[in-house]
C-alpha cells in the first residue's frame, strides 16, 4: 500500500511538471509543427506510463479467507471469527465439491443452482459452477459493503487436498477470486495426529491410500502455500483464545473485540461435528496404541510438519 501511495505522489508531480509539454504537443499537432520523431515518442511514452499507473491505482476490494482441513478445530475458530463485530462468515465454501450430495436420492436444495445443475446433467458443469460461485461472492460482498459488513469465507479445504487420488497444489477458492479481490488469508492447523484420529473416527478419510503418511503429505502440500505468519496453531488458540484471535483478526484486518469469547457459541456454522459447548479449552487426548504410535512415528511427512511448526506430541505419548 505504501508503494502505491508513493507511485501516485510521483505521478502527480510528473503530471504537474509536464502539463506544458502536453499542451505544446497538442498545439504542435494542431499546427502540424512537430519538430522531431523523438518529440512524438517522448510524449506518447509519458502518456502511456501515466495510463499504466492510473490502472494500478484502482484498488481491489479486500476479501478474507480462512483455510483449514477437516477435524482440525476450524469450526471453533470460524465461530469465533463470526462473533467479531460486523463479520459475516460463509462456512465451508467450494465451487465444485460434490461431497454434500452423497449417494441415494437427490437432496432438497432449492437455492443451490450448481447442485441442481449437476442433477440435471448440465454439460461442462464445473465451468458453470466457477462462474456462479464468483458471481455469488461478488454480489454478496457488494451487498454486505452496503451495510458496512465484512465478508469472511471459510474455504472447504478438505475438498482440495483430502478427496480422491489427486489433490490441488493451491486453494481453488482463492485462485478463482484472486483476479477480483485482494485476498487476506490465514490458516489454522492442528497436530496431524489428532486431526487424523478424528478423521478416521468420523469416517472422513476420502483419499487413497488411507495412511497417516499420505494424510501428512497432503497437509504438507497444503501448508506449503503459506508463510509461517499466516498459519495459526489450534493448540495455541485453545490455550490463549483471546490473544490468538487478536492476531488472526489483525492478519485479516478485522475489528477485534474480546466479547467473542462470550458469544461464539451462539453462532451456527456447518461442519460442527466435534466440540460443543461455550468453553474454549484443550481436550484430553486418548492414549495411542502401539500400532498407531509406530505408524505416526515412522511418517516422514509428519516429521517435516512437526519440525516446521514445533509439534512435539510424540515425545509425550504413551502407548497402551
Amino acid at each position: 500500500m505504501s508503494n502505491l501511495k508513493q507511485d501516485i505522489k510521483e505521478l502527480e508531480k510528473a503530471l504537474c511538471s509536464t502539463i506544458e509539454l502536453i499542451d505544446n504537443y497538442d498545439n504542435a499537432i494542431a499546427t502540424n509543427s512537430i519538430q522531431t520523431e523523438s518529440d512524438f515518442h517522448a510524449v506518447t511514452s509519458l502518456l502511456e506510463r501515466c495510463n499504466q499507473v492510473v490502472k494500478c491505482s484502482v484498488l481491489k476490494p479486500k476479501l478474507r479467507i480462512v483455510h483449514h482441513l477437516a477435524c482440525s478445530g476450524g469450526t471453533l475458530v470460524s465461530k469465533c471469527l463470526a462473533a467479531l463485530p460486523n463479520v459475516h462468515l460463509l462456512s465451508e465454501l467450494h465451487p465444485t465439491t460434490v461431497l454434500h450430495q452423497g449417494g441415494g436420492k437427490p437432496k432438497f436444495l432449492p437455492s443451490d443452482v450448481t447442485t441442481q445443475a449437476r442433477y440435471a446433467n448440465v454439460p461442462n458443469i464445473d465451468n458453470l459452477a466457477w462462474k456462479l460461485f464468483k458471481s455469488n461472492i461478488k454480489d454478496t460482498y457488494e451487498h454486505l459493503a452496503h451495510y458496512s459488513g465484512a465478508l469472511v469465507i471459510r474455504d472447504h479445504t478438505h475438498s482440495d487436498y483430502c478427496v480422491g487420488n489427486d489433490y490441488s497444489q493451491c486453494s481453488t477458492v482463492a485462485s478463482l477470486l484472486a483476479d477480483d479481490f485482494e485476498l487476506l488469508r490465514v490458516v489454522t492447523l492442528r497436530d496431524p495426529i489428532d486431526s487424523y484420529i478424528s478423521l478416521v473416527k468420523n469416517d472422513w478419510v476420502h483419499f487413497e491410500p488411507k495412511t497417516f503418511d499420505e494424510y501428512c503429505k497432503r497437509i504438507w502440500v497444503f501448508v506449503s502455500e503459506y508463510n509461517d505468519g499466516q498459519v495459526f496453531k489450534y493448540e495455541d488458540f485453545v490455550n490463549s483464545p483471546v490473544e490468538e484471535m487478536k492476531k488472526i483478526s489483525g492478519s485479516l484486518e478485522l475489528t477485534f473485540s474480546d466479547s467473542f469469547i462470550d458469544t461464539f457459541s451462539l453462532f451456527r456454522v456447518t461442519g460442527d461435528s466435534g466440540r460443543s459447548g461455550d468453553v474454549i479449552e484443550e481436550r484430553k487426548r486418548r492414549v495411542l496404541t502401539n500400532e498407531e504410535l509406530n505408524e505416526f512415528s515412522s511418517s516422514e511427512y509428519y516429521a517435516m510438519i512437526a519440525k516446521r511448526f514445533n509439534y512435539r506430541s510424540l515425545e509425550n505419548y504413551k502407548s497402551d
